[in-house]
C-alpha cells in the first residue's frame, strides 16, 4: 500500500504560467488540459496560483447576448491581475489528511507542493483526493455517514444575486434545484461565477452587471445530474466525481433529495479516518 503523504498521491509534472501570461492563453491551457489550477511561477519561483474559478470571473458572462456587444479587449490582461498571491503550500512528506485538513479549513481544491529548496514540484487536487479515497479507504463508510442533511436549496425562478447571497452566508458551494420538491437542477459556485459580469467589465457596465444578476438560477443550472443514495459507498461516491470531472453529488432516495455529499464532506472523512 503506497505511504499516505502528498509525494505519492501528487500530481506532477506541473503546468504553470507566469505573472505575464494573458488570461485568454491561462484560460485556453485550462481547457485543453482538463484542468483546474495553474501555479503562477517567476525567476524559478512560486509567486501565485490561478484557479478556473478566478478566470472565469474575468471572463465574458454567458448568459446573456449582449455581453458579448461590449466593446471591452480582455486580450490584454495578464494573470498578474487576478492571480491569489502567496498561495497556501505543503510538502512532498506532508500527511494526505493534515493535507485534507488544509484544503477543508481553508476551502480550497488545491495545493502546491514544495520541495526544501521552495521550488514547485507538483500539485495536490481534490481529484487526487479522491483518488487516494478510491484505493486505500477499507471501512465501508456509506454517504449517509457524511452527507449534509439540512440541504440549502432555490427554485428555477431564483435569481443569480440571491443565488450569490446564499452561497456567502452559508459558505457553501453548490445548491440544488427544487420544482415542487422535485430536483430538478444544481447550480455551483462556477455556474454561477461563469455568469458573472466579468471584474473588468462591471467596473463600467453596472448597468449589465444589474441585468445579469437578476436573471433566473434556471437558464445556467444543471439539469442532468449525477447522484447517489444514502447507501452509496463513499469510495464509489469518490469515483463519481473523480470520473465525472464534478464536486457535489446530490442525494435521493424514493426520489426525494434527502442530502448533499461534497468534496469537503470527503476531505473531513480523510482528516477522521486517516491521521
Amino acid at each position: 500500500m503506497k505511504k499516505g503523504i502528498v509525494k505519492n498521491w501528487m500530481s506532477s509534472p506541473v503546468y504553470t504560467v507566469t505573472p505575464e501570461t494573458f488570461i485568454v492563453d491561462a484560460r485556453r491551457l485550462l481547457d485543453v488540459r482538463k484542468i483546474r489550477h495553474l501555479p503562477v511561477v517567476s525567476a524559478g519561483k512560486l509567486v501565485g496560483i490561478v484557479t478556473r474559478r478566478g478566470l472565469l470571473r474575468a471572463d465574458l458572462p454567458a448568459v446573456t447576448d449582449e455581453a458579448w456587444e461590449i466593446e471591452f479587449d480582455l486580450n490584454h490582461q495578464t494573470i498578474r491581475d487576478i492571480m491569489t498571491v502567496n498561495p497556501i503550500t505543503v510538502f512532498p512528506n506532508t500527511p494526505m489528511p493534515k493535507a485534507a485538513r488544509v484544503m477543508l479549513e481553508n476551502k480550497i481544491t488545491g495545493l502546491p507542493v514544495l520541495n526544501d529548496q521552495r521550488e514547485l514540484v507538483g500539485i495536490l487536487t481534490s481529484s487526487d483526493i479522491f483518488r487516494f479515497i478510491i484505493e486505500e479507504l477499507e471501512e465501508p463508510l456509506v454517504v449517509a455517514e457524511y452527507m449534509s442533511e439540512e440541504v440549502v436549496v432555490v427554485e428555477p425562478d431564483t435569481s443569480l444575486l440571491e443565488a450569490h447571497r446564499l452561497m456567502g452566508t452559508k459558505r457553501i458551494r453548490a445548491l440544488p434545484v427544487l420544482e415542487e420538491d422535485r430536483l430538478v437542477g444544481l447550480v455551483t459556485r462556477t455556474d454561477l461565477v461563469s455568469s458573472d459580469p466579468s471584474r473588468f467589465i462591471s467596473r463600467k457596465q453596472q448597468e449589465l452587471s444589474l441585468k445579469i444578476l437578476t436573471q433566473p438560477v434556471e437558464g445556467i443550472m444543471t439539469r442532468t445530474l449525477v447522484t447517489v443514495s444514502p447507501q452509496t459507498t463513499l469510495k464509489e461516491a469518490a469515483r463519481l466525481l473523480l470520473e465525472k470531472k464534478i464536486h457535489s453529488l446530490p442525494v435521493v432516495e424514493n426520489s426525494k433529495l434527502v442530502g448533499i455529499l461534497t468534496e469537503s464532506d470527503l476531505f473531513r472523512m480523510v482528516v477522521q479516518k486517516f491521521f
